[in-house]
């Protein structure tokens, strides 16, 4: 083996030796527990405990309702979600999918919405998309985008 080969063959041996370790993780494991922490958010909406649902996501959250700006930052969507009290609405979330891998997680899922109003409740249901991030102690929502079912109505005609 010439010195070359054998320089080679002792810089992967190097390689090989300081790679980190591959961090198996238990997606079951993982995706009841996002499960739960979803539990947890449809029991604090029912309660209206805008700091638990905000304690659901990170730091440095996003979260981008429909025909709104962007809402950035845990204490934002508290916020938004304190806001909402006053409609006297129930929403429910109910994940479909859940995908993870490593410290990363997808959640696909549908929300129900329904609000009491003069003319009768009103109805609204849709789909979401959430990003989810591993932390030391828990999972935490960092990407949180959803939208309606129901088609907007159409403008009258001039």
């Amino acid at each position: 083996m010439s010195t070359l080969h054998r320089a080679a063959a002792a810089m992967l041996f190097i390689l090989a030796a300081c790679a980190p370790a591959s961090t198996s993780t238990d997606t079951a494991a993982d995706e009841q527990a996002i499960r739960g922490r979803i539990d947890s958010w449809n029991q604090a909406i029912s309660s209206q405990n805008d700091s638990l649902i905000a304690g659901i996501y990170a730091e440095d959250a996003v979260m981008m309702p429909p025909a709104m700006p962007r809402i950035s930052g845990r204490a934002n969507i508290r916020d938004f979600y304190a806001q909402g009290w006053a409609m006297k609405g129930s929403l429910t979330l109910t994940p479909a999918v859940i995908r993870v891998s490593g410290d990363w997680a997808i959640v696909e899922g549908n929300w129900t919405w329904t609000m009491p109003s003069p003319q009768g409740e009103i109805r609204d249901h849709g789909k979401y998309l959430e990003t989810w991030r591993r932390t030391d102690t828990s999972w935490e929502v960092v990407q949180d985008i959803w939208n309606s079912d129901i088609a907007p109505p159409v403008p009258a005609a001039k």
